[in-house]
């Protein structure tokens, strides 16, 4: 619409410059010939308002704990000969971290928010907005795209147009308990650890191959050294005596999907689950990490082999800060998939609000095995399933606490949508 009225007026301008000529009124052509030459400056100026005007973004930490702060810098400059009259940015950043002292608008598309800012760059001018991001939920937040708008100095003739500057990711991690805090043996939390007496093949490891051996199991056979070869080849697993634990985080909260989603659960378990993962690091534990979720823009489970990476914590923390109400699966299917097999001999804990039947009997199986099966019970509901002889730590009444304190500290903030 604005474009129709703009380009009416300079039809306007013409007529009325033609008009003069043809009546005699100089007055008219004057003021014709000014009208039309004012807007064919401001088209002018609309075309070369953007160009060679530089945007650049400087993010100071791309991964942050719940509590923490980040300094954001938004850049721009002018490097041609002539002003920018006006200019005006908007950032595109997730809803979900908040900006210090400064107010945003809510963004076209649901999560976002919109920050924005207006200026004036001399020739060959920079100009420098630094803020600071909170962050107060885990999650992944992004900060774009941006886009710029400028124009001429009349506001007759605009211009917008998307900067190009690649999108920023923030990971948040999330809140991490002490295992003390939660009421759980500080010394042995999860009971007598294995260490390392006994020695177990690792699947995971593959080191070779042998002639096969009567009562080898079938996934044991590798099939292409046996078409190579032509005779039937198992694999040689690299033995192994680390302490292995891997962290099963089981999304769902209610025991039906239809039932939706509790945010308050969902984040406890996540936040449980991330203590865990801390402290099974710092006891010098290989740790992984099965959670029945996906990635942002994926849909294969979270899976996180055991391992001693010097980033392995970071690596599951950044895992189980992109967890969301979607799953991808049951738990008990995760747990045994054998792309995915399980260290032999590891410590699985399972963080779960609920405990379905073919879960627990999945979970007996593992023991059976010879792994050490232990349950963290994050919801106070009573379970219509025994799992005996397997041991749960219920820790809802313990952390119920320690969220309310962080919340009161302004540590972090109440999930969306739990009830006030």
């Amino acid at each position: 619409m604005k474009s129709i009225i703009t380009e009416s007026w300079l039809m306007a301008s013409a007529l009325l410059g033609l008009v003069g000529f043809a009546s005699g009124s100089a007055a008219l052509v004057i003021i014709g010939a000014l009208l039309f030459g004012t807007g064919a400056l401001a088209r002018m100026w609309r075309r070369v308002c953007l160009e060679r005007v530089v945007y650049s973004r400087r993010l100071v930490e791309h991964c942050l704990f719940v509590g923490e702060r980040t300094g954001l810098t938004l850049i721009i400059e002018n490097r041609k000969p002539l002003p920018v009259p006006w200019i005006e940015v908007r950032e595109t950043m997730s809803r979900g971290m908040p900006v210090t002292g400064v107010r945003t608008h809510a963004g076209g598309s649901p999560g976002t928010q919109l920050l924005q800012r207006t200026a004036a760059l001399g020739m060959h001018d920079r100009l420098e907005w630094p803020m600071e991001l909170r962050a107060v939920r885990r999650g992944y937040f992004r900060v774009g795209p941006t886009r710029l708008r400028s124009g001429d100095l009349f506001g007759f003739f605009d211009r917008e147009e998307e900067t190009g500057w690649p999108v920023d990711g923030i990971v948040v991690y999330p809140h991490v308990y002490l295992l003390g805090d939660l009421g759980f043996d500080s010394a042995r939390p999860f009971g007598e650890q294995r260490g390392g007496a006994r020695i177990y093949e690792d699947p995971s490891r593959v080191v070779g191959v042998r002639d096969y051996q009567p009562g080898d199991p079938m996934n044991r056979i590798d099939w292409h050294a046996t078409a190579r070869l032509g005779r039937m080849q198992s694999r040689l697993y690299e033995p192994s005596r680390a302490q292995a634990m891997v962290i099963a985080l089981n999304i769902p909260t209610f025991d039906y999907s239809w039932q939706g989603s509790d945010p308050v659960l969902l984040e406890r378990g996540v936040s449980v689950a991330a203590s865990v993962a801390s402290w099974a690091v710092e006891s010098g534990s290989a740790v992984g990490l099965i959670a029945n979720g996906s990635f942002p823009d994926a849909d294969r489970t979270i899976h996180i082999g055991a391992g001693r990476r010097p980033d392995q914590l970071n690596r599951v923390l950044e895992a189980l800060a992109m967890v969301t109400a979607f799953t991808t699966g049951e738990m008990s299917d995760a747990l045994e998939d054998s792309a995915h097999p399980i260290p032999a001999g590891a410590t699985i804990v399972l963080v779960a609000a609920v405990l379905p039947a073919e879960l627990v009997e999945t979970l007996r199986r593992l023991r059976g095995r010879g792994h050490r099966v232990h349950v963290v019970k994050t919801s106070s509901r009573v379970w219509d399933v025994d799992p005996a002889p397997i041991n749960v730590t219920e820790v809802a009444a313990a952390v119920e606490v320690l969220e309310a304190e962080a919340i009161a500290a302004g540590v972090m903030e109440a999930p969306e949508g739990a009830t006030p």
